[in-house]
């Protein structure tokens, strides 16, 4: 009798184990799990209560941007949902143990002399049936398509009168294993592991979205920053010449009290004082306009302490001529922007339905077979050993055919699928065709803005030696003071118009950097994924 367990104990460890572990060589997912971006430096800022101002660099706004973000974080619990998707298709091969139990007793009159015995006296006699019935069945989804299962039950009958039961009351015993393929609809691989396929390539799709909103995010960080810088230069264009005008104010003055220039030199000196007060009052409310701008966009505005703290950028605009070579940074794109990747993994999900609905084009055809054992007694334990022994075994193989006369529902979705696959593949043609349209537009930006930088800065050369000309004309009395102011606003023109094409060469040298899918790699940022294996 111990051999007999060990021997069905072995058996039922070992069809156990296929069920849960049939999965096994593809049950670690690859999925990742999206954190906050880190850097090198980690933005880091002082919560004082004291704080008047903070000073950040680019990459710091950015990854503080990131941390903070609410459509980032949005995206990040998108990311998360579509682990437990893949988790759900997965669960479809999870066992499946089923408990049941029964109990029947009736008393029904019987003129069967097979039933009641030739002893009663009267034609029709009461005949009395109790059945006990417990069953328990292990079964589980395999990825062939198959259900195996194994069962085991007991039934305890009792009958009264029993003038041919030999054994009365008895307990049968049942032992049996069972596995049902389908063979054509439903069958396969590929059809029962596919929504698994897709699931994980959801997922890589909302990581995809993920990374390209923390692009969008980075992009919209640098040039709210490079808009700060450029107000604040305008501020410091506005205060030189404030001071140039200033200057000329107070050698004016001293001429004057010499007595030899005209009074009417200082009212025009101290116009052009004003003026340039009028300017600087302009920047700075400039500047906390652009301050709110970087704020809003780094999450910073709705915090009490620092919403009307200053913004001290840490960066300054330098002027790197860079070459764009424009066929290598279309080929870049075309393997970087997340919108690609995304829109390539759309297209293979919607291969994999189309391949799905065609299989269930097929008819159902289910083959069935397996084996199953026996055993009697009249105690409990003698017909489990029985059972057990494997003495009375029995066969049973089987086919099953279902043809859908018409199956127009199953033509219906197959045709649509098909559709779905085609516009998944034009959208992607059209995505590459506005990557490309969108990296030609930001490398020619980059190009006109260096021819923009040179221009300027030759320019305000220009423009510097014109004042210079101006200002040794007027001492020797060939020139007035406002010819002279008016150099000096030519000037304040020329080197705000210098810095402002150097801002806007770095703006698009961003711009250019999210075209080809590789910001958040220029200013070193990485979005942390956990691989797990």
């Amino acid at each position: 009798m111990a051999t007999r367990y060990k021997k069905f104990l072995t058996w039922s460890i070992a069809l156990s184990l296929v069920l849960w572990c049939v999965d096994g060589s593809f049950g670690n997912e690859n999925t990742s799990t999206v954190h906050a971006p880190s850097t090198t430096s980690p933005a880091h800022i002082e919560m004082d209560s004291n704080l008047k101002f903070i000073s950040l660099s680019l990459k710091d706004s950015i990854v503080y941007a990131l941390r903070n973000n609410f459509d980032i974080e949005i995206s990040k619990l998108n990311s998360k949902f579509q682990d437990y998707d893949i988790t759900k298709e997965k669960s479809r091969f999870d066992p499946v143990l089923k408990l049941e139990g029964n109990i029947q007793n009736s008393e029904t009159p019987s003129s069967d002399l097979l039933q009641v015995g030739s002893t009663s006296t009267t034609i029709i006699s009461p005949f009395v049936m109790d059945g006990t019935t417990g069953d328990a069945v292990l079964q589980s989804l395999i990825p062939t398509g198959a259900t195996v299962s194994l069962g085991y039950s007991v039934f305890r009958s009792f009958l009264d009168p029993s003038p041919f039961q030999l054994i009365n009351p008895s307990y049968t015993n049942f032992i049996e294993a069972r596995i049902t393929q389908p063979l054509l609809k439903g069958a396969g691989w590929f059809y029962n592991r596919s929504p698994i396929s897709i699931a994980r390539n959801n997922k890589k799709i909302s990581l995809a979205q993920f990374k390209s909103r923390a692009m969008e995010v980075s992009d919209s960080v640098q040039e709210a920053y490079w808009n700060l810088v450029k107000a604040i230069e305008d501020l410091k264009v506005a205060k030189k010449s404030k001071e140039r005008a200033e200057d000329l104010l107070k050698k004016n003055k001293i001429q004057v009290e010499t007595g030899t220039l005209a009074p009417i030199e200082i009212i025009d000196a101290e116009s052009g004082v004003a003026s340039r007060v009028e300017a600087i009052i302009s920047a700075e409310n400039a500047i906390k306009d652009k301050e709110d701008e970087l704020k809003k966009v780094m999450n910073l505005a709705d915090r009490e302490t620092l919403s009307d703290a200053s913004v001290i950028p840490a960066d300054k605009p330098v002027f790197e001529p860079k070459k764009v070579e424009l066929k290598d940074t279309v080929k870049i794109a075309m393997e970087k922007r997340p919108e690609l990747t995304e829109l390539h993994l759309a297209t293979e999900n919607a291969g994999i339905q189309t391949r799905r609905r065609k299989n269930e084009l097929y008819p159902q055809l289910d083959f069935a077979g397996g084996v199953r054992y026996t055993g009697l007694g009249s105690e409990a334990s003698d017909s489990n050993d029985a059972a057990f022994s494997e003495a009375y075994q029995g066969e049973f193989l089987g086919l099953a055919l279902s043809i859908p006369i018409g199956n127009r529902p199953a033509r219906s979705e197959y045709n649509k699928s098909k559709l779905n696959e085609r516009q998944a593949t034009i959208n992607v043609k059209k995505k590459e065709l506005d990557i490309v349209v969108e990296v030609r537009a930001s490398a020619r930006q980059v190009m006109t803005n260096i021819e923009r930088v040179n221009a300027t800065r030759k320019a305000r050369e220009l423009a510097q030696k014109r004042l210079e000309v101006e200002e040794k004309k007027y001492e020797v009395g060939r020139s007035t003071s406002l010819e002279i102011l008016r150099a000096q606003e030519a000037l304040a023109t020329a080197e705000g118009n210098e810095a402002k094409a150097i801002i806007d060469y770095q703006i698009s040298l961003g711009s250019l950097e999210k075209a080809k899918g590789t910001i958040l790699d220029a200013y070193d940022i990485r979005l942390d994924e956990e691989t797990k294996t």
